[in-house]
């Protein structure tokens, strides 16, 4: 156990002796000072647990010297030595929390050692205290992080089950989910919903070309282009292969065309080009709308979306239908 300092104030060099003799014995270190100002230069430099101090004392009184203990160490244990007159004035103190405990003159031997024996105890006890609340703070901290560390590790995760690992789009699983749910709420509210399926054109000559690496990259910078050209609200899909698909929510035939030429045009602008090679990629496109097809479920909505596609390559590519 840490040992215990515990520092005896009072102006009179009698009681001070008379403190010495009375706890020779006692199991913690001892430090003596005739007035509050030698009392403070002893704590700044020793760690005291406990101050015991008498109130009468010229220049710094007991209670001065008690508010600014205090004040720079709200560690230490603090007992007052007073005359029988004064224990008035000491219980406002204490329930202020500027003292532990009073003891009154003359001293009681064993009153003192009590009094003393307590304040330890309790120093000891508050100081077991704030360690164990430390820990279980620093425990809390350890499991929070951790728990924090799962969401993030469950989020990716969730994220990586409904994404397609080379375009970054939304894999096939996840637009059976989505567009189930789209459906249903265009039953239910009479909303607006169309849907757009892609396909590359002479996507085999690319890769027989160019190689397995370049159609990758073709396939990324295709996805990124169709994720800028649609709407924050439209949900882009990689349905297999080069096949593509894009879910449009409140929307019409019309506006659907829209954004479909506006994906052929983010092709048609500017070459794919990557490390060295450059090829022009176009798309077709076939384009659903519950309005204008009345599809009784969400797979005949695909369906339809399916067959205009292949519409739209048979006449030609590089084409919506």
């Amino acid at each position: 156990m840490k040992t215990i300092h515990v520092l005896f104030v009072d102006d009179e060099a009698f009681t001070l002796n008379a403190l010495e003799r009375l706890l020779r014995k006692a199991p913690y270190t001892r430090h003596y000072a005739e007035n509050g100002a030698a009392a403070l230069e002893l704590m700044a430099a020793t760690p005291i647990q406990v101050l015991v101090t008498d109130m009468k004392m010229p220049q710094m009184d007991g209670l001065s010297l008690l508010r600014q203990v205090k004040e720079m160490y709200p560690d230490t244990v603090r007992i007052a030595l007073s005359a029988y007159t004064m224990t008035g004035q000491l219980l406002p103190c204490i329930n202020t929390g500027e003292i532990y405990r009073y003891i009154t003159k003359p001293i009681v031997p064993a009153e003192l050692r009590q009094a003393l024996d307590d304040a330890i105890d309790y120093y000891l006890l508050r100081k077991d205290r704030i360690e164990l609340v430390n820990k279980l703070k620093e425990k809390n901290r350890q499991l929070q992080a951790a728990l924090d560390y799962q969401e993030q590790i469950e989020k990716q995760l969730r994220q990586m089950a409904i994404t397609d690992a080379l375009t970054g789009l939304f894999n096939r699983r996840y637009m059976g989910v989505s567009l189930d749910h789209a459906f249903e709420q265009c039953l239910r509210y009479k909303e607006g919903l169309s849907c757009l399926m892609l396909d590359l054109d002479h996507f085999k000559q690319i890769n027989d070309t160019y190689g397995h690496a370049f159609r990758d990259f073709v396939l990324r910078e295709f996805s990124s282009r169709l994720k800028k050209a649609i709407r924050s609200a439209d949900l882009g899909f990689r349905y297999g292969g080069e096949e593509f698909v894009v879910l449009l929510p409140h929307t019409d035939l019309e506006k659907a065309k829209v954004i479909a030429e506006r994906i052929l045009q983010a092709c048609r602008t500017k070459p794919f080009e990557n490390d060295g090679q450059s090829v022009a990629v176009t798309a077709s496109i076939g384009a659903a709308c519950f309005k204008a097809h009345s599809p009784q479920t969400a797979e005949e909505m695909l369906a339809t979306a399916d067959k205009l596609l292949y519409a739209a390559k048979q006449g030609g590519r590089n084409q919506i239908c």
